[in-house]
């Protein structure tokens, strides 16, 4: 029973993370309709930037923090106006492929800088853990479940008490009748793709605290889009839901079933997961069916 709470736990734990990232890829999806694959990249560059401002500039952690969501902020404007911006009024697919190539182009530069190697970050969380009889959550997993959750309630109230949010959603639901209101829809996608990068960034600082930075970093983002697909693309709800099934999911698999099969269930249970919920419902488990009559 020990076993299962604690798999339980530190899946809830991870799968917050997982969460956070879903939830930036719902973001440029409700905004843009883009379905975008870059935001591993994102992520991976928010761990790096805030690495080199901590470990190799010595700056305080909240400092280099704020510095490097600044640098990610800046990083989703650069991609949506060079490369996005351009494919206005083009085909999504096109947008979806170019999203791809920003994945493999960054991919190339991350590599290039890493040179193979990790870049750990030193103790720089309080050292603060969870620990119900003999049950233990780390204090990096703990903490990084508890910004994931900080952070949905701060996109739920932006998204629900600000004007902004309130623009945000209208053009989601559609960017001609939002613009005839006076809403400034290019400007609104520059917002998305930066508010979205600014998540990536904080999903990526707090999973680099617990696996370090590395090559591997980026391939969690095809993490996030599982929970975007599994909890419905228009969902930020349904990212915190799909998001805290897959953590679980994962850890009780690994617990369980690589022990029997030899290992490897753990990285292959989030896509038996997505695969099972395009069967059931393709989308998603919080996502509207849109029904287009002619």
């Amino acid at each position: 029973m020990t076993q299962l709470l604690q798999l339980v736990m530190t899946g809830l734990a991870v799968g917050g993370i997982y969460a956070l990232l879903g939830a930036a890829i719902v973001l440029v999806y409700k905004g843009t309709r883009v379905v975008s694959l870059a935001h591993g990249q994102l992520l991976a560059f928010g761990a790096l930037f805030f690495w080199i401002f901590l470990v190799s500039l010595h700056l305080h952690p909240l400092l280099s923090l704020l510095l490097a969501l600044v640098l990610s902020l800046l990083m989703g404007l650069i991609v949506e106006r060079l490369t996005l911006r351009p494919l206005i009024g083009q085909p999504l697919f096109a947008a979806f492929l170019m999203t791809f190539a920003i994945y493999v182009a960054l991919d190339g530069i991350l590599m290039l800088v890493l040179k193979g190697q990790t870049r750990a970050y030193p103790a720089f969380l309080p050292e603060v853990s969870l620990q119900l009889g003999g049950v233990m959550v780390p204090p990096e997993q703990l903490w990084g479940f508890l910004i994931a959750l900080l952070f949905f309630l701060l996109l739920a109230a932006f998204f629900k008490y600000t004007k902004i949010g309130l623009a945000m959603r209208a053009t989601a639901e559609d960017h001609q009748l939002a613009q005839s209101t006076g809403i400034s829809v290019k400007g609104i996608f520059s917002l998305i793709w930066m508010i979205s990068a600014v998540v990536a960034a904080i999903s990526g600082i707090t999973l680099a605290s617990m696996m370090d930075v590395s090559y591997l970093l980026p391939l969690i983002g095809f993490k996030g889009l599982v929970v975007a697909l599994f909890g419905g693309l228009d969902s930020l709800p349904g990212a915190l839901v799909a998001g805290l099934t897959l953590g679980v999911l994962e850890y009780l698999s690994a617990g369980y079933l690589d022990p029997v099969l030899g290992g490897g269930v753990k990285e292959v249970s989030a896509y038996v997961m997505l695969l099972f919920i395009l069967l059931v419902r393709p989308y998603g488990l919080f996502g509207l069916k849109r029904i287009e009559r002619v």
